[in-house]
């Protein structure tokens, strides 16, 4: 029962990853059409992030109190309304409110999804449950761009209006498929409050559960987080302001990742987790993204410059998997669900200044966000390498 409850969970996922990723293909002609500045597809998705990262180790400490299947319900609702906003949005500041909004509660919707499967997994396989929902994640987000892109071509409207149902029909079928995980849970000894409410206050708890080995892998999730949504929002802007490729061209090309990341994860990344020490194979797994990061800058051809981006994406779809059962695999239990909490919250701090500084640095020169992306990803392989150093370390002692 509980494998066949898993099975309809990743159902969901896959549901609910697809509709998140409709908007994305359709928000360059968005901009474009209504006139908005070119800065605000960097800015607007920075604003996003900053209440993803505020308000994620909150969400992580009201995993410790509430089912989860609550507050995916709860947090589908805010996201949906926030998608809402944005869609309609005539001007920049509807767009900032729209996406303020989303990433409330976004946040929790990631956060609720990593401790479910944390709490509802076996020990043993908890790291293979977490490959796969992040492996869905990727693969299902790829397509919905393909979906999204197609829905483009009869109006951004369109798009915007199938994520929003699709969003809230997923929370109805999460909240009905996943079962009440509160008896996997330690539970917290004080009553939640107002204090513990306070997304401030919940930063301020992670020091129950932070050693230096976590702080490293936090740091590599926050500036590799930097790099990738550099990478990312830079290149769907790029390919339609640079080479004036319509949204079905990106939707295909997510396409084509897609499947890249299947396959990839489901050998490598599976090989990796369960055959090899990840605190220290995940090292050339960044290095890879790295030198594929910075082969971008040097490239001029249309199809070369389109070709890195989806093999850098399949490479770098091993990463978030194995940063994850990192973390996972390094906190205590009794704190695994704020953990997992903050694990989001340095992933959107990483996406604030990825996407914000990629907005700003744009117009300058095009190419300035692909450098900053290279550069972030050296940094993280910097700390990477004393992570692992200290790792083999104190394995031998």
């Amino acid at each position: 029962m509980k494998n066949k409850k898993m099975l309809a969970f990743f159902f969901a996922c896959t549901l609910f990853s697809m509709a998140c990723s409709f908007a994305h293909p359709v928000t360059p002609t968005l901009i474009v059409e209504r006139g908005l500045d070119s800065s605000v597809f960097g800015t607007a998705l920075a604003a996003m992030q900053t209440t993803m990262f505020l308000f994620s180790p909150f969400w992580g400490q009201l995993c410790n109190y509430m089912p989860t299947k609550k507050i995916i319900l709860l947090s589908t609702i805010g996201y949906a309304i926030g998608q809402a906003i944005f869609g309609a949005a005539q001007n920049e500041m509807m767009v900032f409110v729209g996406r303020i909004f989303a990433g409330c509660f976004t946040g929790g919707c990631f956060t609720a999804f990593s401790n479910y499967v944390i709490n509802t997994s076996d020990p043993a396989e908890r790291g293979t449950n977490l490959t796969t929902m992040l492996t869905i994640q990727t693969v299902a987000s790829a397509c919905g761009y393909f979906i999204g892109g197609m829905l483009g071509m009869i109006s951004v409207e369109a798009a915007f209006i199938a994520m929003v149902i699709m969003i809230l029909t997923c929370g109805v079928i999460f909240y009905t498929v996943c079962i009440d995980d509160t008896p996997f849970k330690v539970k917290p000894s004080e009553p939640l409050s107002l204090k513990k409410a306070n997304p401030f206050s919940a930063f301020i708890a992670a020091k129950t559960f932070m050693t230096p080995m976590l702080a490293m892998i936090f740091i590599v999730i926050a500036i590799s987080g930097v790099g990738y949504n550099a990478y990312e929002q830079s290149f769907n802007y790029f390919i339609k302001d640079q080479f004036n490729l319509g949204s079905q061209y990106n939707g295909t090309i997510k396409i084509i990742i897609a499947g890249l990341t299947m396959l990839l994860n489901s050998t490598v990344c599976m090989y990796l987790q369960k055959k090899t020490d990840i605190n220290k194979t995940y090292l050339p797994v960044m290095i890879i993204s790295t030198a594929l990061v910075g082969s971008a800058i040097l490239i001029k051809g249309q199809l070369p410059f389109m070709a890195v981006y989806i093999i850098y994406n399949g490479i770098n779809a091993i990463r978030g998997p194995l940063l994850q059962s990192m973390v996972a695999s390094k906190a205590a239990k009794e704190h695994s669900n704020m953990a997992m909490g903050f694990y989001q919250s340095m992933n959107s701090l990483g996406g604030i200044f990825g996407a914000l500084f990629a907005g700003l640095i744009y117009a300058a020169n095009p190419l300035y966000p692909f450098i900053l992306a290279f550069s972030a990803y050296a940094i993280a392989c910097a700390v990477g390498a004393v992570y692992t150093k200290k790792h083999i370390a104190a394995s031998k002692n």
